[in-house]
């Protein structure tokens, strides 16, 4: 028996190291390498080098170029001069501030000064008829989200906190703002008088600038054009213009609905307001075509939500009623606008207060 399993076992272990030797590769060494100081073939680091270059450079510059031909926003002064036949009267900078009360809350800062200078500007498009007479001012733009109501309100605080008695009429009866930022309920308004629910004294508001009162628009009708060419808007009109030194109407966009041309009569002055980054340059050619043809005359651009830190950086001088004040040209004269900048905001909140 154990002659039979030493056998057996002996025959297992000539199996084992038949099967190794089978296994046991026949490629032989004839020459070990040597380093003749030759690049290796791949990958080549030089080349990937350049590839990497060349990508850095040629994608965004291509980018760069499909957004450039892409862009059809407004973004500067000279754009709008090089393309439209109506003059630019001002620029106004972003708002940063809760509300749209930016001349009221914030006389010192570089927003209110912009509408002094807009104020001192608009007097040039007031015919030598109404030096002696009540000034309306009509404001209107392309479409909504220029800042239309912003610049009327303001436009509006500007005249009164200069001892002007002044009017500001909410004629957006579609889409009504005004009442928000002077804190009032939108219940009685214009709506209300055109429709022969209220007098016009019933429909006057007191706010808190002095000079100052504003007629909201009221609830949202279902007929709002009829409603502005109705005959009770120009006796309308024509009561605030003998009771008020000045007459601003914030009106409708005149690219979205025709309630502004039919507005234009009772204006002795039109703002347009284009908005920085936003407006597009084909939405002001209606308008530019009807004051080359003269059906349109004393209007003028107003180039809102203007940066220094835009697309282009460049800033405009006193001409645009804008001036300094941004940077450092700006110490001591304006108060600091308020940065909204992210990475400034939790610079503010990771600081230790004093």
């Amino acid at each position: 028996m154990s002659e039979a399993n030493y056998n057996y076992l002996k025959q297992k272990s000539y199996e084992a190291a038949t099967a190794i030797a089978a296994n046991v590769s026949d490629v032989k060494i004839i020459d070990t390498a040597k380093d003749l100081g030759n690049w290796p073939i791949y990958p080549i680091p030089s080349f990937n080098h350049i590839v990497a270059i060349m990508l850095s450079i040629v994608l965004p510059l291509f980018y760069i170029i499909i957004s450039e031909v892409l862009d059809n926003k407004i973004h500067t002064v000279e754009e709008i001069e090089g393309t439209y036949a109506i003059p630019v009267l001002g620029v106004v900078g972003r708002n940063n501030w809760r509300n749209n009360l930016a001349v009221f809350e914030r006389p010192k800062s570089s927003v209110a000064e912009s509408f002094r200078a807009l104020r001192s500007n608009i007097q040039f498009l007031f015919t030598k008829s109404t030096e002696s007479k009540t000034k309306t001012l009509l404001l209107t733009s392309s479409v909504s989200g220029e800042g239309k109501t912003m610049i009327s309100i303001n436009m509006a605080s500007v005249f009164a906190l200069s001892g002007k008695k002044t009017v500001l009429i909410g004629l957006d009866l579609r889409k009504p703002k005004i009442f928000s930022d002077f804190e009032l309920t939108n219940e009685n308004g214009v709506v209300n008088y055109l429709i022969g629910q209220n007098e016009i004294e019933e429909v006057i508001n007191k706010t808190q600038i002095p000079n100052l009162d504003v007629i909201l628009s009221g609830p949202i009708p279902p007929n709002p054009s009829e409603l502005l060419i109705s005959d009770k808007t120009a006796v309308m009109i024509k009561y605030l213009q003998v009771k008020y030194d000045y007459v601003i109407i914030d009106s409708p966009p005149i690219g979205l609905v025709s309630d502004s041309l039919e507005l234009f009569k009772f204006s002795d002055a039109i703002i347009y307001v284009i908005r920085q980054n936003y407006s597009e340059k084909g939405m002001m050619k209606m308008i530019d075509d009807k004051y080359k043809n003269k059906e349109v005359t004393n209007i003028s651009y107003v180039l809102n939500d203007f940066s220094l830190q835009g697309k282009y950086g460049y800033g405009y001088g006193y001409g645009y009623g804008y001036g300094y004040g941004y940077g450092k040209y700006g110490n001591g004269y304006h108060e600091d606008e308020p940065s909204s900048n992210f990475f400034t905001k939790i610079f503010k909140l990771l600081k230790p207060k004093s």
